[in-house]
């Protein structure tokens, strides 16, 4: 037998070693998180590299541990008090030295699906240890197996991932239940309102700053309700109308998102909408969809749902929109755009000027004369952005002169080509918040036409695929026609960059290669002066940090 004060050391410096393992198993759940809770992109991001699986301190941990557990297992002569300051020294080994020390970006938020998958993973974790516990203290054969129970500490430092992805498999079935219940209930709450317009807004960029503007501009005439931020998935939406939808709200402006096919048309069996704007069909998250014809009859869902009575807006500027706008008959179409082509969008805008304090252009618009409209957006895809929700507000009965007032009233979307006045006289333009072959390539127009020294700061674009290199390369070339300074964050991830820069000529001794946005952040303290511009083009998310 062994002395009660060692077997209380045991488990105590077996309650240690959990607690250490349960320190991967929260940064684990952070980023599956991230993910959204997808197994397979969780798994994906796992396999990138060893150290996401088990941390080096981690892991040596779990080979004394291993080692511990081989001597007893051929030694049976062993006191087991050894065990005791053996597991304690292990386990607080890595709780110190493999702790997570990175401050995240964004932070694991403890959400109710958080909280169950932490438990079950828990309780799957504890329920491993008491079996091996029981198998050495309480043995049905009457041979403890000490050995046993120090193994499967060793190995229990492998398993967070595995419990996680367990613990998400179990609960699935529960959460899609009560996920249908409230999508559910937002339906038949919206299906009690007939007389509310509802209008969807996708596309593969542009749909939260269009869906921002046409509130902003429908407000001067109607109660609105849009959904928040950057909410477009059912849940969020569903939650939007059943805490948010009043009696004396006249529109509902909904944007909709999609990762694969599909989604869309679930969002409008959900929401319904009378009106549809498709704003772009581009490379955002090619990784997920596959091919671009993909992500266009994706979007195109929130067209094919519109009522006959409906109205389908396009961006005739787009490519693939344009091709979708001929093939639909079953419903109004009306197309917006910068760019005349044959006989031209219906909404267009000239004379287009632009400053640090915003910009200005003229609209035309069937059956009405040319109005001016001044806004403090930037860049000429704001200006697009502003023709969509012009051409729905036109729809919904607003006089041109009527949306041109209430385009003055209009704000960035914040972390959305958002011009800050930094310190020193420094100006930040925020465009951190993701980043697309297309937006970038607007945000670095939007920096050319600003006065002073031009500095990037970029991690570069994520989930294009295959096509990832090509456009980090063209967006190297892009920068250095552009910039002064380019800062790159994340060496690996964005060495197409720095190539395609240097292939344009661009000075060495101007582009840096930093691992982290803190030391991004240093070397911009050194290069910039009064008078500077900054550009902060993406920030990705934790689980991309190199």
């Amino acid at each position: 037998m062994i002395a009660a004060p060692w077997l209380v050391a045991i488990l105590v410096g077996a309650l240690v070693w959990l607690a250490a393992v349960a320190l991967q198993g929260r940064r684990l759940l952070h980023v599956l998180q991230l993910e959204e809770y997808e197994l397979r992109r969780f798994w994906a991001w796992l396999a990138a590299g060893a150290e996401r699986v088990v941390p080096r301190a981690q892991l040596q941990a779990m080979l004394a541990l291993a080692a511990l557990a081989t001597a007893i297992l051929l030694l049976p002569a062993l006191d087991l008090y050894v065990l005791a300051p053996a597991l304690a020294l292990g386990a607080a080994a890595y709780a110190w030295w493999g702790r997570p020390r990175a401050e995240a970006k964004k932070p694991l938020v403890w959400t109710k699906k958080a909280l169950l998958l932490a438990a079950v993973a828990a309780a799957l974790a504890l329920l491993t240890v008491a079996v091996a516990a029981w198998l050495w203290l309480a043995p049905p054969d009457g041979t403890p197996r000490p050995a046993l129970f120090v193994a499967t500490l060793a190995v229990l430092g492998l398993l967070p991932a595995y419990y996680l992805s367990a613990a998400t498999l179990l609960v699935y079935p529960f959460q899609a239940g009560a996920k249908r219940g409230l999508v559910l209930l937002a339906a038949r709450k919206l299906r009690s309102r007939p007389d509310l317009v509802v209008i969807g807004i996708t596309g593969s960029y542009g749909k939260t700053s269009t869906k921002e503007i046409l509130a902003t501009l429908l407000g001067a005439r109607y109660r609105v309700l849009k959904t928040s931020a950057s909410v477009n998935t059912p849940v969020g939406i569903a939650r939007t109308v059943l805490r948010g939808l009043q009696p004396e709200h006249e529109v509902f402006v909904v944007e909709m998102g999609a990762y694969v096919p599909g989604n869309i048309r679930e969002l409008a069996r959900l929401a319904r909408p009378r009106i549809g704007v498709l704003t772009a069909v581009g490379e955002q998250h090619l990784e997920r969809f596959g091919s671009v014809a993909n992500i266009a009859r994706t979007k195109y869902e929130l067209i094919e749902a519109l009522p006959a009575d409906g109205l389908a807006v396009f961006n005739a500027d787009n490519k693939r929109c344009r091709e979708l706008a001929r093939q639909t008959s079953h419903v109004p179409v009306r197309t917006y755009g910068l760019e005349p082509r044959g006989r031209g969008p219906d909404l267009t805008a000239s004379a287009i000027e632009t400053s640090p304090s915003g910009t200005s252009f003229t609209v035309h618009a069937p059956n009405a004369e040319p109005v001016r409209f001044s806004t403090p957006l930037l860049g000429r895809h704001n200006v697009s952005n502003v023709l969509a929700a012009t051409t729905v507000a036109l729809e919904l009965g607003l006089s041109l002169a009527e949306i041109a007032a209430a385009a003055r009233d209009l704000a960035p979307v914040p972390h959305r080509l958002q011009l800050i006045q930094g310190e020193g006289g420094v100006t930040v333009i925020d465009d951190a918040y993701n980043s697309n072959p297309a937006g970038a390539r607007a945000a670095l127009d939007v920096l050319a036409e600003l006065p002073g020294r031009k500095v990037l700061v970029t991690p570069g674009m994520v989930e294009l695929g295959e096509r990832l290199e090509q456009r980090h390369e063209e967006f190297g070339r892009q920068a250095a026609a552009v910039c002064d300074y380019i800062i790159l964050v994340g060496p690996r991830r964005t060495a197409a960059i720095a190539a395609g820069a240097r292939a344009a000529g661009f000075p060495a001794d101007r582009l840096f290669s930093v691992p982290s946005l803190k030391e991004a952040t240093a070397q911009l303290g050194r290069l910039l002066a009064p008078g500077d511009a900054v550009l902060f083009e993406n920030d990705l998310p934790d689980q991309y940090s190199e």
